[in-house]
């Protein structure tokens, strides 16, 4: 069990990473330096019933067209969740209503944010990028055209042993591939019309909200300014809010290589480009925009 380890006087104190689900049985095993091991059980307690409450707060992508590359989504809810089921209760559904499978790549270590609260879900990227054997036998996961639902039921459990208060249910198309770095020349950038006023950008496409949200920056003077960022219009926009009122004169705008669309590409490199023998896959890049308030 992932965990960290703390001495408090006497007494070695030991914090999941995630809590056990409740009903399950877990076992602490102490080799002292000398004498026999020590093994304590604990747990197993059925959580009591409780009316649910625990929601899916946020999809994104949000938008109700997908590009047919779309590389990942993410799942928030209101509540940390119980981990290790999830391909038990997600799923993607096609315009009749049955499950596709061999959408994602279904590892057992899940990919959740440190609450348990955010789920990164992969689409397979091998059947996504062009020259791979499983793209070239399978497909991509989705294709232009068609119709899907993503769907989670309510009988996913929380972490404390709660079911969810209601299914939910996501209808998309699928769109044309997203297959071009991103280009800051596309960005629409507007400047705050006052000092309390939120800077604005604006994309073409849907960013990755994940990297969106902690990639993007405003410095003055070399100085970060503290702001609060904000998504918006199914990720096609940023909100950056100051945390106090900005100064008067020119600004930067700075976003690290690590941004990236929903289809993973980045500044000035596509996720998914044929190569050629002697030409070397470009670098991603950062980006920096003047603005004046």
């Amino acid at each position: 069990m992932l965990g960290r380890h703390t001495r408090a006087g006497d007494a070695i104190v030991f914090t999941p990473r995630f809590a056990p689900a409740s009903g399950v049985r877990v076992r602490a095993l102490f080799h002292p330096q000398a004498g026999a091991p020590v093994t304590v059980w604990f747990g197993g307690v059925p959580a009591p019933q409780r009316a649910p409450t625990t929601r899916v707060s946020w999809v994104t992508p949000s938008a109700a067209v997908w590009p047919e590359n779309v590389l990942r989504l993410y799942v928030s809810f209101s509540a940390p969740m119980r981990i290790g089921v999830a391909w038990e209760h997600l799923r993607v559904l096609d315009a009749g209503g049955r499950a596709m499978g061999g959408m994602f790549v279904e590892i057992d270590q899940e990919l959740w944010d440190p609450s348990g609260r955010r789920l990164t879900a992969l689409f397979d990227p091998a059947r996504i990028k062009r020259g791979l054997v499983d793209h070239i036998n399978e497909g991509p996961p989705l294709k232009v055209g068609e119709i899907c639902t993503l769907e989670i039921d309510a009988l996913w459990r929380d972490a404390a042993g709660g079911l969810l208060a209601a299914p939910y249910r996501q209808r998309f198309a699928v769109g044309p591939p997203l297959r071009a770095g991103l280009d800051p020349a596309d960005w629409r950038v507007t400047p705050p019309a006052t000092a309390a006023d939120p800077l604005v950008v604006d994309f073409p496409h849907p960013l990755d909200a994940a990297l969106a949200l902690r990639a993007f920056k405003v410095t003055r003077h070399g100085e970060e300014i503290a702001c609060v960022a904000e998504l918006a219009q199914d990720e096609t926009r940023l909100r950056l809010t100051p945390a106090s009122c900005w100064s008067s004169g020119a600004h930067l705008l700075e976003a690290d290589p690590v941004l990236e669309d929903i289809a993973g590409n980045r500044i000035g490199r596509a996720f998914d480009i044929e190569t050629k023998p002697g030409r070397e896959r470009a670098e991603a890049r950062a980006a920096r925009v003047s603005f004046r308030v």
